[in-house]
């Protein structure tokens, strides 16, 4: 809590309700407090209404937002409603006030034309990033071009990356002659003189699976030793929880999690639980000269620390199905290697040769390798479940007994089923009496009449 006030009366001197503000910060959960903090210290619960609207580029940001002010200030302060979804969401409307409130622009937008999202009783609205909202589409910058236009009377604050052309354009046409803020850039220190930072590799996680995500790397890798950097507390206790889940002990030499700078510390393998944001944050790291240096990102985010890494970026896969497939087509690919290796026979090139007139050559290849490709899956799926054996086939010219027609099938086959077996009479037959065979009449008296004469 004080934390937040301490934000809040930093920065609550350059922000009033109809001034509009323009942020130059990294997408961090500091940066959240550093922005929000004073718009939510402006509401008044008295007024009643939703009076701060916050714009994300997905839910998952919505979330992050709401649960970094529910843990900086706790849940009797002002709380920020995450608006996943607007059908839920308008039952919370409809049962209590709801002072504040981050969700996407389509969302937001969808709660307005409910009339459950009141234009007048807003005061400000907060684009949280606006660089990543502008690259979501046509969609969602009409729905947030038409969400402005509501709400005309709200000051507005943009939060972006860092400048932009495109950022610019926005800003001159939503929110002219705005402030601009942000805060200092931290001094990156001097990267040593015998060290080059590795390629980064990073690895595509959701951001609340983060743990799982550094449990399954550090048995991927299994490096012998490792620092796991931490942006803020929650994400340090995360990864420590993981930690102590795999069996590390908080006096364990070898992997440790540790906040800012490692110190005289070396290792092995550096991970970054969050991706780095910012020059020094990355080159803070080189103290430690790691040989592998390795990034959790969330989709979002892999495009910042694209930039961030100035190329120097490769993607890591996991063994999973992907990491299998790439293992199955490199084993093809190794096996074609060594067909040509020992070279390729006159035959196949002279039956190929026709063809070369109507396609390229990698596509031939590619022909041949779906052919291969076929003939293997069909040969694997017999050998898991094989046919049963095929019928002989009749000689030629004749069909076969269950194709021909009733009248033309052997005798055998033209017994009804209801018929009883041969040689033996019919149930019906064998409850009848015989006939008189004295008179020779088959109306015969009964046997008790004649027996009785």
């Amino acid at each position: 809590m004080a934390e937040l006030e301490e934000i809040g009366e930093r920065t609550a001197a350059h922000a009033t309700r109809a001034q509009n503000l323009v942020y130059t910060l990294p997408h961090t959960t500091e940066s959240i407090a550093e922005f929000l903090t004073p718009i939510l210290s402006r509401v008044d619960p008295a007024a009643g209404g939703t009076q701060v609207v916050v714009v994300t580029r997905d839910a998952e940001t919505a979330l992050t937002i709401s649960e970094t002010i529910l843990r900086l200030s706790g849940p009797a302060a002002i709380e920020v409603v995450p608006i996943t979804s607007a059908g839920r969401a308008g039952r919370i409307f409809r049962s209590r006030p709801v002072l504040a409130v981050a969700g996407t622009a389509v969302e937001l937008s969808a709660l307005v034309r409910a009339s459950l999202l009141k234009a007048e009783a807003v005061r400000t609205i907060a684009l949280a990033w606006v660089d990543d909202i502008l690259e979501e589409g046509e969609e969602t910058v009409r729905a947030l071009e038409a969400l402005l236009g509501e709400l005309t009377d709200a000051g507005r604050v943009m939060v972006a990356r860092k400048a932009t052309p495109a950022l610019e354009n926005f800003v001159e046409r939503y929110a002219r002659r705005a402030r601009r803020m942000g805060i200092a850039e931290t001094v990156a220190p001097q990267v040593p003189v015998d060290y080059e930072l590795p390629i980064i590799r990073y690895v595509t996680v959701a951001r609340g699976a983060r743990s799982s995500a550094l449990r399954k790397l550090l048995d991927e890798l299994d490096p012998p030793s490792a620092l796991i950097v931490a942006r803020d507390e929650a994400a340090a206790t995360e990864a420590s929880q993981a930690l102590r889940t795999l069996g590390y002990h908080q006096d364990d030499k070898s992997i440790n999690v540790i906040r800012g700078e490692p110190g005289n510390a070396t290792s092995h393998t550096v991970i970054f639980y969050q991706p780095p944001v910012t020059p020094a944050e990355l080159q803070r790291i080189a103290v430690a000269k790691p040989v592998q240096v390795v990034a959790l990102a969330a989709p979002g985010e892999v495009a910042w620390l694209r930039e961030l890494a100035s190329g120097r970026l490769a993607p890591l896969n996991l063994h999973g199905p992907e990491r299998r497939a790439r293992d199955r087509d490199e084993a093809v690919r190794e096996e074609l290697r060594a067909v040509l290796s020992r070279g390729v026979p006159s035959r196949e090139v002279i039956s190929l040769e026709p063809l070369l007139r109507e396609f390229d050559a990698t596509e031939l290849a590619a022909a041949a390798l779906h052919i291969l490709e076929r003939e293997r899956a069909q040969r694997r799926a017999a050998e898991v479940s094989p046919l049963p054996p095929a019928r002989p086939r009749p000689p030629d010219g004749e069909r076969p007994r269950e194709e021909r027609p009733r009248e033309e099938r052997p005798r055998s086959d033209r017994r009804d089923r209801g018929a009883p077996p041969r040689g033996r009479p019919p149930e019906s037959a064998r409850r009848r009496e015989p006939p008189d065979r004295q008179s020779g009449s088959r109306g015969g008296a009964p046997r008790r009449d004649r027996d009785r004469s």
